[in-house]
């Protein structure tokens, strides 16, 4: 009987394990195999790991909001982004309203990965007009249809970019933080700069080129936030990639949201062709499981040696 209860420990651990790194792994895959960007459909927005269709893709529904297009080129992608001359702004949710990702632990992390390629880049433009945000977007400023996002108490942390062949802004790669009730990407003024990447005048971005941008977010053992954003490909920074850390002691540890906003063609370029986008939540296991699978580890040997 004892060795029973041993093994039965032993097994609730492992179940216990299983669960855990469930509730983890990889969210979004999505290369647009089946031709569309609109599923899933309300109110789920997101398969969240689970491939509900079976068309070798994990999906998030994305929204067109301002001028221009939003739409795959064909089965299998890309996903075909047209900028106007007025704004555009696309937005999409890797998880389901009132389930965002939670950092809850030392160790816990996520990371966003956008693959993309622009087309006919502006030659001389200076403007931070090229953004992006990875936040936790209020229930009520969440679209259900084709716009963009209202003003609201967005969460979380965007990058404020440059994009020409010369990166000609002061500072052209720069981490920030919304810290206020206002607009998400359209304006400035909610967002607080935190830190800068490459120095004005370093190599830019070139059409019909791929760059992959990266924004991996961690919750450090002192309860703050490790943020690191990284942009590779071509001559970038005179090296191919380009990179800006901090670490936030006062963080944002929710998050559901990825929004771009490429301005106009005259700030930006004329098209963005979206080639991969993917979503990785990372948790370590709880403390407690830790402990009980350490005990019956040790309960285990214990026994195999008495046998």
């Amino acid at each position: 009987m004892q060795y029973k209860n041993w093994w039965l420990a032993a097994a609730g651990c492992a179940m216990l394990t299983l669960s855990t790194a469930a509730q983890g792994g990889l969210l979004v895959n999505d290369r647009w195999a089946d031709g569309t960007d609109s599923d899933p459909a309300s109110p789920t927005y997101s398969e969240i790991g689970v491939d509900g269709d079976a068309d070798t893709d994990l999906e998030s529904a994305w929204f067109q909001g301002g001028g221009g297009s939003l739409d795959p080129a064909a089965a299998g992608g890309p996903l075909a982004g047209t900028v106007s001359t007025g704004s555009s702004s696309w937005t999409t949710y890797f998880t389901p309203e009132g389930t965002p990702v939670t950092l809850a632990n030392a160790g816990d992390s996520l990371t966003v990965t956008w693959v993309f390629t622009p087309r006919t880049v502006n030659a001389g433009n200076t403007s931070q007009d090229f953004r992006l945000a990875v936040v936790d977007s209020p229930s009520a400023q969440r679209l259900a249809a084709n716009g963009a996002p209202a003003s609201g108490l967005y969460a979380g942390y965007g990058m404020f970019m440059n994009m020409g062949p010369t990166l000609g802004n002061s500072n052209p790669f720069q981490l920030r933080e919304h810290d206020g009730n206002g607009a998400l990407l359209s304006g400035s003024g909610d967002w607080l700069a935190l830190a800068n990447g490459v120095a004005s005048g370093a190599a830019g971005y070139a059409s019909d080129t791929q760059y992959t941008y990266m924004m991996s977010l961690t919750r450090n053992a002192t309860n703050g936030l490790d943020i690191r954003s990284t942009m590779t490909g071509g001559n970038i920074g005179g090296t191919g990639s380009v990179a800006v850390s901090f670490t936030d002691p006062t963080a944002s540890f929710t998050f559901d949201t990825f929004s771009l906003r490429p301005s106009s063609a005259s700030g930006t370029a004329a098209q963005f062709d979206t080639s991969l986008f993917r979503v990785d939540y990372s948790p370590v296991p709880e403390p407690a499981t830790l402990s009980l699978c350490g005990f019956a580890a040790l309960a285990g040997v214990a026994i195999a040696r008495r046998k």
